[in-house]
């Protein structure tokens, strides 16, 4: 079983910026602070899986693509895992309280560790907090959990769940029966300047290894558009790219829920940030003694550009913040406008590894 595997997270010791104590996402305005849970438990053949949802086609920002339960944080009381268990609660309803969680429904969640912070495109500081959910794995028990539990979608935030084996989030395009990632792929990329890794891992939607406690939790992915053809989503991203001001984010990935181009099966497709922190994750649990000179997440750029180049300093976000969010590979845009050279060589050396 790879439950055992869980006590090289509770080892693990996350590189902060310049070696310090604390992360970068202390630093940085509470406007800028995104906590995202990464909650994993045992499948039926005692696989990792890892929940992740749908968001909403109705939100601002990436409707439709596929996420880690997390938001922002309230204000500058709220610690970092508290801003991600109240996030997980009100997007899927798994409530925050882990007392009332065991004695009530005997289902336990343990912190098992923090992430180093993450740089999303739109210049947020995201942590991930790595949790385990233990329960009664017998079918009885997993069926009367759905119903004890009382898990519900948040139709503003959320329109379906999905489970996932953690171990396919490695780059590993292998025809294992039991590998249910359709197919993975990486492109290393320059995001101004800095390398920059874009990974998209699909999965089907209909899963015969779903697991008892989530059947039967009502999906509303079924009253959203279903986007079929390249007509129908290039529509939708003409419309996302006016609801976000033209900053053509959508130049970087996929809509997370669409059907296959060639086989036109349903898909889920996994990729941005969510695939590289969960790609990072099964390093970590799976190939740890070979992480020893990777760069996990993007501490040291975002205390570059916090220390150096003034940026991420301010809730509201700068003309270079707005150039970076718009460029696409190849504009000429680059951090460099706003570090000095020897930073940002030394940076692109830095995740170049």
């Amino acid at each position: 079983m790879e439950k055992n595997l869980l006590e090289t997270l509770r080892d693990f010791i996350p590189r902060n910026y310049q070696a310090q104590q604390t992360s970068i996402w202390h630093k940085v305005p509470v406007s800028r602070r995104l906590a995202v849970f990464v909650l994993l438990f045992l499948g039926r053949l005692g696989e990792l899986r890892v929940v992740l949802t749908k968001r909403s086609s109705k939100l601002r920002n990436f409707p439709g693509h596929i996420s880690l339960p997390g938001g922002k944080a309230d204000n500058g009381l709220e610690l970092l895992w508290m801003v991600s268990r109240r996030e997980m609660s009100e997007e899927i309803g798994l409530g925050e309280d882990n007392v009332y969680l065991k004695e009530k429904f005997g289902v336990s969640i343990e912190h098992l560790t923090e992430l180093p912070c993450y740089l999303s495109r739109t210049f947020l500081a995201v942590r991930p907090c790595v949790g385990f959910m233990d329960y009664p794995h017998d079918h009885t028990s997993e069926q009367k959990l759905l119903h004890s539990l009382e898990l519900k979608i948040n139709p503003g935030e959320s329109s379906g769940i999905f489970l996932c084996p953690l171990r396919d989030f490695l780059l590993e395009n292998s025809a294992s029966d039991e590998r249910e990632c359709l197919e993975s792929t990486l492109h290393a990329i320059k995001w101004g300047g800095i390398p920059w890794n874009l990974r998209s891992f699909t999965f089907p939607q209909h899963n015969l290894h779903e697991a008892e406690w989530l059947k039967g939790l009502e999906d509303l992915s079924a009253s959203e558009e279903d986007f079929s053809s390249e007509d129908e989503k290039h529509k939708l991203l003409r419309a996302e790219e006016r609801q976000l001001k033209k900053r053509k984010l959508e130049l970087w990935g996929k809509l997370g829920s669409r059907r296959d181009s060639v086989t036109q099966q349903k898909i889920y497709d996994v990729w941005g940030l969510t695939a590289n922190i969960l790609h990072d994750l099964a390093e970590l649990i799976y190939r740890n003694k070979e992480l020893k000179n990777r760069e996990l997440g993007e501490e040291e750029l975002i205390w570059s550009i916090w220390n150096y180049g003034g940026q991420m300093r301010a809730k509201e976000r700068s003309e270079a913040e707005s150039r970076l969010i718009l460029s696409v590979p190849g504009d000429g845009v680059s951090f460099s406008e706003v570090l000095p050279r020897t930073e940002f060589n030394r940076l692109k050396r830095l995740y170049k590894m």
